[in-house]
């Protein structure tokens, strides 16, 4: 839940690989224009790179939609009502650690199925952060 005079943004990127990239950048510079610490910016673009990556990989739709906000809070929608899930990896497995680094850097993290635009929504603020 967002407060009243929260300072939100959101883009809508094509649900394809090459647009990761893009978003880190977006929700990168929109935090760095706030003023957050370099170590604070590249936990967000850690956790943007790796949720907007899987929205990308294991997601539905045409499309997905981050929304920052100015108290931290980063969301990332796509349209598959499926559930994110801990997948079994080795030390060589190039996936599967997505909800491990939400659950070390951003510990609150919520999933959350989108009751108004359908799908699901996957929220988190960066630990340390309030």
């Amino acid at each position: 839940m967002h407060l009243p005079g929260q300072f939100r943004a959101a883009r809508t990127f094509c649900r394809k690989a090459n647009t990761v990239p893009t978003a880190r950048s977006w929700t990168r510079e929109f935090y760095a224009d706030l003023g957050a610490e370099e170590d604070l910016l590249d936990t967000c673009a850690l956790l943007i790179t790796e949720v907007a990556a899987n929205a990308v990989v294991h997601g539905a739709g045409a499309e997905y939609t981050v929304t920052v906000s100015s108290d931290l809070w980063i969301e990332v929608w796509d349209e598959s009502p499926l559930l994110p899930r801990h997948r079994e990896h080795d030390l060589t497995s190039e996936g599967g650690r997505g909800l491990d680094l939400l659950e070390m850097l951003a510990p609150g993290y919520k999933v959350v199925e989108d009751a108004t635009r359908g799908g699901k929504c996957v929220r988190f603020q960066p630990k340390g952060v309030l």
